[in-house]
Formats: C-alpha cells, sequence, structure tokens
C-alpha cells in the first residue's frame, strides 16, 4: 500500500492546506467519529459511564490516544494531557487506521503489526512538511515510533466484527443487578456502574428483562 498517496488522498478528499490537530477533529466529525477526552483520574460521569458501558477500562489505563467502533458508536478517545504535537501525531495515526479501512477487517493472527506500520506511514507523511520549512521528516518518523512504544498511542480497541460477536445489539445491565434493560432505562440511564451485557451473559439465562423497559418487545 502506498501510504504517500493515502496520505495526499486524503489530503485532497478533505482539502487540508495545513494539519492541526484542530483540522483532524473537523474529519474526523465528517467520518462520523466524536472526539472525547479523558484523563483516568477525574473524568466526567459522562466518560466513565461510557468506559463501563464499553468496557475500556483497560485501554485508557495503558492507551493515551485509541479508536473505537462498533455497530452504534464510532469514538476517538484522546487523553487530555497530551501536548499540541503529541496531540497531532495521535491523531494522525489514528487516522490512519480509519482511512485504511483498519476497523473493518477481521482480526487476524499478525495482522496487528502490518496495520500498525501502515498507520505509522500514514501519519509520517501527512504531516511531512511540504511548505518549503526546514523540518527533519525523520523526526516525525521517529516520534510515530516513539509514541507508539509507549503507549501515547493505543491504535484501535475493538473491531466492529468482534464487538458484535462479544455483546448483544443494545442490553445493559448494572454492577449487582439481576435484570438487563435498555440503554434508556429510568432504572439505569442516571446510573454510572452501567455494563454492556455479553452475549455469554445473556444466554446464560442469569439475568432476566426489565419489566420497565421490556427490552425483549423491542
Amino acid at each position: 500500500m502506498n501510504s504517500k498517496r493515502q496520505a495526499a488522498d486524503f489530503k485532497k478528499k478533505y482539502r487540508l492546506n495545513q494539519i492541526t490537530s484542530k483540522s483532524l477533529c473537523i474529519v474526523l466529525n465528517k467520518q462520523g467519529y466524536i472526539v472525547i477526552e479523558f484523563n483516568g483520574i477525574n473524568d466526567s460521569d459522562e466518560v466513565i459511564a461510557l468506559k463501563d458501558a464499553l468496557g475500556l477500562g483497560v485501554f485508557m489505563k495503558q492507551s493515551r490516544c485509541f479508536t473505537y467502533r462498533d455497530d452504534k458508536y464510532r469514538i476517538v478517545f484522546i487523553n487530555e494531557d497530551l501536548n499540541e504535537e503529541e496531540r497531532l501525531v495521535a491523531l494522525a495515526h489514528e487516522e490512519g487506521h480509519i482511512w485504511n479501512d483498519h476497523l473493518t477487517k477481521d482480526n487476524v493472527i499478525g495482522n496487528d503489526v502490518i496495520q500498525e506500520y501502515e498507520a505509522n506511514e500514514f501519519a509520517h507523511y501527512l504531516l511531512k512538511d511540504t511548505t518549503g520549512k526546514k523540518k527533519k521528516t525523520s523526526v516525525i518518523v521517529l516520534l510515530c515510533a516513539l509514541v507508539a512504544v509507549a503507549g501515547i498511542i493505543g491504535g484501535f480497541a475493538f473491531k466492529a466484527s468482534h464487538d458484535a460477536a462479544v455483546y448483544t445489539d443494545d442490553l445493559y445491565r448494572t454492577e449487582s443487578g439481576g435484570k438487563y434493560h435498555l440503554r434508556d432505562c429510568m432504572f439505569i440511564k442516571d446510573k454510572t456502574n452501567v455494563y454492556r451485557l455479553t452475549r455469554e451473559e445473556f444466554d446464560s439465562g442469569e439475568y432476566e428483562p426489565c419489566e420497565a423497559c421490556m427490552p425483549d418487545e423491542r
């Protein structure tokens, strides 16, 4: 795959003369993704609820930036403590995954290494200085490699196919409850300890449908 061509096509499609973290966020929004900031210490109730519902606690501990995508959500999570240069490289790397359709492919052993390389190459050419100013492109390559190893970039969390196989479509449970609900059910919508029901949990018969939101009826 020609990463240089991929980056050029990306810039042309979105008419990007200057690449900034803000311009990349705008592009991500156009692609249907929302960008959510987190810090892992004093996150808002909304971020905590989303983290628990999607089971992303491990990723938020290990990664500074990663992409989550399933049949319902398209989200790029980024740590708010990153400086502008780190933020720019991290978002360019995640865009490399998105632009190269990494999030729609089946998970094959050994494939992630190739995908990380492709995302790094894409970020390199996307951020390569073409304005005539003196800027060593090798620094960008090195930064891409370092942030990937250091955990600033976390790649993508789950693929749609994997997520669909593990979780039910739109059923949730609380940490200690014995019933499953729709996400907007009056009994769970204001709670933070809400988790997405796995298919294994659903098939186990351990949980019963809520009488209020009646998820089985929908």
